[in-house]
């Protein structure tokens, strides 16, 4: 009698143990899928920084055509002045000047204009960048907490008398025993 016991228990706990096992393969496989959807979340994100750069690489050129432009403006006002100055012109060319110059001023405004706008959509592009990447961070992280969460669902449905109140995806088992990371 006692050894029909000892053998049942021995069954019963063989039993639980396969369906712990079980279950925790269900959870693993929950968290595998999860880790898949985060690195492509990541690779989301790392797409759209490689589309940010060439608009960085943009604006530097653009900067620096708008600053060789105000320096060949400036070059031009300069040569103007010393040539009025210098050579006594006539005031007809002296008008002419002006207009060339009043041209290329108005020119420099066009492209710091254009500059302008492209450094407005660029910071809104980058805005835009952030705030993806904040939601692919957020899905990805909420993705990971469900499948964990339904990984414990099953595992206590095919177990009722196991206590996973203590289990959560901030903790690992060191030991046999459950702890924080």
């Amino acid at each position: 009698m006692l050894q029909q016991q000892t053998t049942d228990q021995a069954l019963r706990w063989f039993n639980q143990e396969a369906a712990i096992k079980e279950a925790l393969k269900v959870a693993l496989e929950a968290e595998t899928e999860a880790n898949k959807k985060l690195h492509e979340a990541g690779q989301k994100y790392t797409e759209l920084e490689a589309k940010l750069v060439p608009l960085h690489e943009q604006i530097v050129v653009m900067t620096a055509a708008a600053a060789a432009s105000k320096t060949h403006t400036s070059n031009l006002e300069a040569r103007c002045t010393s040539q009025e100055v210098n050579l006594g012109k006539p005031e007809d060319e002296l008008a002419a000047k002006n207009e060339a110059f009043n041209l290329l001023q108005t020119e420099f405004t066009k492209q710091t204009e254009a500059l302008a706008a492209v450094q407005k959509e660029l910071a809104s592009q980058a805005e835009r960048s952030q705030k993806v990447e904040k939601e692919l961070l957020e899905d990805g992280a909420h993705a990971f907490t469900a499948g964990f969460e339904e990984a414990l669902s099953q595992v206590a449905c095919e177990n009722p008398g196991v206590n996973v109140s203590n289990c959560a995806p901030t903790k690992e088992v060191v030991d046999g025993k459950i702890v924080p990371l």
